[in-house]
């Protein structure tokens, strides 16, 4: 768990905007999409390696990982969460 005080001085390196932790079921679906192999970085790189937490910027546009509760605050590396809502048109057209 990150320590609030951390959280409360952590800003999102893109956007500037405050942090969140992230809610159990978004980490739940990327970490579900990098099983798969179907979702990216920011710098278009697929993920292998489940988050354990994260951190969502003010908009909800952006995820950075946590890995053994250090936040991976590189930019490249944050993941733009509209990537999960594609998945599910995909899932919800590949079902019709």
């Amino acid at each position: 768990m990150i320590h609030p005080q951390l959280l409360s001085i952590l800003r999102c390196p893109t956007t500037h905007s405050h942090l969140q932790i992230a809610d159990e079921a978004v980490i739940e679906s990327v970490n579900a999409a990098i099983a798969a192999g179907k979702i990216q970085s920011r710098v278009m790189e697929t993920l292998t390696r489940r988050l354990d937490s994260g951190l969502v910027n003010a908009d909800g546009s952006l995820l950075l990982p946590v890995y053994q509760n250090i936040p991976d605050m590189n930019p490249d590396d944050a993941i733009a969460l509209d990537q999960l809502k594609q998945l599910d048109q995909e899932t919800t057209e590949g079902s019709e």
